[in-house]
């Protein structure tokens, strides 16, 4: 008699804001974000307390903001000083939970 039974592994899923290819990151490192959402006031406000929260002595004078060519969205670019993988998943899954982001890259 054959047994039938299907055997299962579990998957372990990543999470959209898990780092991809970790072997390729190199901490501490300066790495360059491009966050988009659609262009309001608010916007820039957000992500600059945001990103305060997780770097204190970030410069906000250095982001650097622009207009989609319809003028609907705006990118936000900043260079961010990540000490760690944890700090590289925090800041993407909160600018994931951001009501004004509508993607990071």
């Amino acid at each position: 008699m054959t047994d039938h039974t299907e055997t299962t592994t579990p998957i372990v899923e990543k999470k959209s804001t898990d780092i991809h290819n970790e072997e390729l990151w190199q901490f501490p490192m300066q790495y360059p974000i491009k966050i988009i959402g659609h262009a309001s006031p608010e916007l820039l406000g957000a992500v600059s307390d945001l990103l305060k929260q997780h770097f204190p002595l970030l410069d906000l004078a250095h982001l650097t903001v622009t207009q989609s060519s319809g003028g609907k969205y705006h990118s936000i670019a900043a260079v961010l000083p990540f000490e760690n993988k944890e700090q590289v998943n925090a800041v993407y899954a909160d600018l994931a939970a951001s009501k004004h982001v509508k993607t990071a890259l």
